[in-house]
């Protein structure tokens, strides 16, 4: 891994997304590079047009931006790791999608900052729209969330992903710098659905070299049955694979957002699956 890019609104949130991405970044070796997205008409009295040519204010905000990374990394492990610093007028989806690409970052790390709809509850409505910009694995950390290098990591699935060889390559960096044990859940919903050995040596072929522990939970409160699961495990990373009918796009998109949005207080590592030709 050698880059990690960190979005930054100034918030509380995004301070700790932040430290937990230079946790990561001085243990991997990696540098960061920390964004910041100044509205188009941000501190020019609402006026959209005299924005671009607010120069003056731009600079500021970029001198605030610095300013505000090194008070933030003070003490920390995270001050001795290489930062770079990026200052856009525009948008913060398609922005952070542009800063992605152009520094090919391997990980992007967000703070949960806000609440637009459904989506918004869990991840803020800016990190949910990143899961179907990029592929890029994509970390979103609650605003409590402390970093927990030992931990065991819960990978929820369904079985059915492939996820893309950059996601796969930073999941075995994560594990393994941080020795953390895998315990893989597979949620059971269904009367009759049982347990499949062909499924978990698929899981194996899947995930290569990772070793892991298999477990089901027989339960139709998936939030419920993941939240408990995690606090019994002491877990400290909830991971999932982002593709359509999967646990991860029921977390967007159905009621399931709310429950685990007050049950689970851990962070989130968004996986992608492999594009299907």
């Amino acid at each position: 891994m050698k880059t990690i890019l960190v979005p930054t609104d100034f918030s509380s949130a995004s301070a700790n997304a932040l430290r937990y991405a230079g946790a990561i970044a001085s243990q991997s070796g990696a540098e960061l590079v920390v964004l910041h997205v100044v509205f188009p008409n941000e501190g020019v009295d609402n006026n959209v047009y005299a924005a671009f040519w607010s120069d003056d204010y731009i600079s500021q905000r970029e001198k605030d931006l610095k300013d505000w990374v090194r008070r933030q990394q003070r003490g920390q492990s995270g001050d001795a790791v290489p930062t770079r610093f990026e200052c856009l007028v525009g948008f913060p989806i398609p922005s952070i999608a542009e800063v992605a690409e152009k520094h090919n970052v391997d990980l992007i790390v967000m703070g949960t900052t806000g609440a637009t709809g459904l989506r918004g509850v869990f991840l803020g409505s800016v990190a949910a729209g990143m899961i179907g910009r990029t592929d890029i694995p994509l970390i979103v950390v609650p605003k409590k969330a402390q970093y927990y290098p030992n931990s065991p990591a819960v990978f929820a699935t369904d079985f059915h992903f492939r996820i893309e060889s950059m996601g796969l390559k930073v999941l075995h960096t994560l594990l393994g710098m941080h020795k953390m044990p895998l315990k893989v859940v597979h949620i059971i919903d269904k009367p009759g659905e049982r347990e499949v050995q062909e499924k978990e040596t698929a899981l194996t072929k899947k995930l290569g070299d990772i070793p892991f522990d298999m477990h089901y939970l027989h339960d139709r409160d998936a939030a419920q049955a993941i939240s408990n699961f995690i606090e019994a495990t002491d877990a400290g990373l909830l991971i999932a694979v982002a593709h359509e009918h999967s646990l991860l796009y029921k977390i967007f998109n159905e009621s399931l957002t709310r429950k685990l949005a007050h049950r689970i207080h851990v962070p989130l590592l968004a996986l992608h699956d492999k594009k299907r030709n």
